[in-house]
């Protein structure tokens, strides 16, 4: 076998420091981390350098002897009730804390468990195993290569622009709504939690359960500043997907504009969300909105979904909601009117009829000048129809906005043929949101759901964030007797299970190929997301 570096988990060729990350192969871990070297899960997972810490425990890079590849390998071990001596892998739990760690290894194992489920979703790394050993639980992650998304900003001069904040972003979006359908929620988005891949995608890390995100849990609150909701800092204050709002909210703010928000705790309830005249001025008003509705500190004012952010920032507003405005402003100045005829009966009629057509043309202004700071283009071909004829070679229609389209109905079809067709120049963006729905009416890749829904009327180049069905709930096992176990854990993942490794001697299968499994027959069925353990043959038992 191949000398791997603990620090990066690339072949070395055994040389004291690697060439790739040079790390030196003396180096020692600290207690109470798991030393350099130490193999979990009979073996299967190589537990290298440690990455990070925090309250909940640690992450190390690792190497997966039935993947053949580096993983992350999360440890749940809880500060202040959890310890381990140096060079030990056991975990010893403090006198008096055994019934509150056995609670939180069950909220980290349920958190954990819900989010493997959902390992589809494309701004999520999937968890591969999920398991118990040296008295702690374990997680094992995919790793991939990527850089932080504070580094991706400053590479890109301080912010960027709305145009390319969204294809990043709205992924995430969906990504956000189906965990909290899932009922898990992240409560630490950030700039500090989330990662660029090669891909040029968005990806969100930093989970954790909820105890370590809020005060008074008895843990040291782990509150990312300019992020974290003003409920998190109450030990009243009800975490829900608007906490999450918020935290997204303020990490978009910071991409825009190159900095956070002040910290909630600190800003007034009716404050001002100051955004610099040189970015405001090249925002869309929308998105400003979705900005000042998103980081509303009282989380009643609050936009309180995923689902209503990605619409606020999806479309700016439509003729339509122009006109509904000028008519709810119509009803409420005919309602004041009347409530001032009752208080000055006195004032002749000729004045009122003067005030009512002063009244009204305020009323036209104000639907006017909002109509043209939507539709700038229109109204530059008002000012010069010539122009405007110029421009188009078809005759206009008459009614039409031609900034405008009528959102398509894309249930029943195919979501890779619809985008491999769609091409740049389309009129709108999908988004799949990768949802795990299963559906026995529609087949595995074919969209159920989309929003916005048909016929509604939205600006050219709305995002329209669809639901892709995941077909049966319940998969066939595939055969794998006698493939290489990349083959077969590929075969697996293909059919939505996780693949775990058993070793065991055979006589009829050489050896590093697999046997078969060790709980089912290939044709059987099991869940979608449901761990499947594999025999890996070691050759025949040896004799002695």
């Amino acid at each position: 076998m191949a000398q791997l570096c603990l620090g990066c988990m690339q072949e070395n060729n055994g040389e004291q420091k690697c060439p790739h990350c040079g790390f030196d192969r003396a180096s020692e871990q600290p207690a109470p981390f798991l030393p350099l070297g130490t193999l979990l899960q009979d073996e299967n997972y190589l537990v290298g350098k440690k990455l990070e810490n925090n309250a909940e425990g640690a992450k190390y890079i690792g190497y997966s002897n039935t993947m053949h590849s580096p993983v992350i390998i999360h440890e749940f071990m809880p500060a202040g009730i959890c310890g381990r001596a140096k060079g030990q892998t056991s975990v010893v739990i403090r006198i008096g804390h055994e019934d509150e760690y056995q609670k939180l290894n069950e909220s980290f194992l349920s958190y954990y468990r819900t989010i493997a489920r959902l390992r589809e979703l494309s701004a999520i790394g999937p968890i591969f195993d999920i398991f118990s050993e040296n008295g702690v639980s374990y997680t094992v992650e995919e790793y991939y290569d990527s850089i932080p998304f504070t580094e991706y900003i400053e590479r890109r001069g301080g912010n960027i622009d709305w145009n390319t904040a969204r294809p990043l972003f709205m992924p995430l979006i969906a990504s956000l709504t189906s965990l909290h359908s899932a009922g898990i929620g992240h409560y630490a988005i950030s700039p500090e939690n989330l990662v660029v891949t090669t891909s040029g995608k968005l990806r969100l890390v930093g989970f954790g359960i909820n105890e370590i995100h809020r005060t008074g849990s008895g843990f040291e609150p782990e509150l990312m500043d300019g992020c974290a909701a003003i409920e998190q800092y109450h030990e009243d204050g009800e975490l829900n997907e608007s906490t999450d709002v918020y935290g997204f909210t303020a990490t978009l703010f910071y991409a825009l504009t190159g900095r956070l928000p002040e910290n909630s705790n600190e800003r007034k309830p009716d404050g001002k969300l100051p955004i610099p005249t040189s970015v405001f001025k090249r925002l869309p008003p929308h998105v400003v909105t979705a900005l000042a509705g998103g980081l509303q500190v009282q989380q009643s004012k609050r936009i309180d979904t995923f689902d209503e952010l990605r619409t606020q920032l999806s479309a700016a507003p439509t003729v339509k909601a122009i006109r509904n405005e000028a008519n709810r402003n119509a009803i409420q100045s005919e309602a004041a009117s009347n409530y001032a005829s009752k208080k000055k009966e006195g004032i002749s009629g000729a004045v009122w009829a003067i005030l009512s057509v002063l009244l009204c043309m305020l009323i036209l202004l104000v639907a006017g000048i909002f109509w043209v700071n939507s539709n700038p283009d229109m109204f530059r071909n008002l000012l010069s129809p010539a122009a405007a004829e110029e421009e188009s070679e078809e005759p206009e229609e008459s009614n039409t906005d031609p900034n405008l389209i009528s959102i398509p109905n894309l249930i029943g079809k195919k979501y890779d043929e619809i985008v491999a067709k769609q091409g740049s120049n389309s009129e709108y963006t999908i988004i799949k949101a990768n949802e795990e729905i299963f559906s026995d009416k529609y087949e595995e890749g074919v969209i159920v759901s989309q929003s916005p829904e048909e016929g509604l009327d939205a600006d050219k180049g709305v995002t329209i964030v669809v639901t892709v069905s995941k077909g049966l709930p319940n998969r066939e096992l595939p055969v794998i007797s006698g493939q290489s176990v990349e083959t077969a854990v590929k075969s697996l993942g293909d059919q939505g299970f996780i693949a775990s490794g058993n070793y065991v001697a055979s006589d009829t299968v050489e050896e590093g190929k697999v046997v078969g499994y060790e709980n089912y027959n290939a044709g059987d069925s099991a869940p979608y997301g449901a761990k499947i353990i594999i025999n890996i043959s070691t050759g025949p038992e040896s004799s002695n």
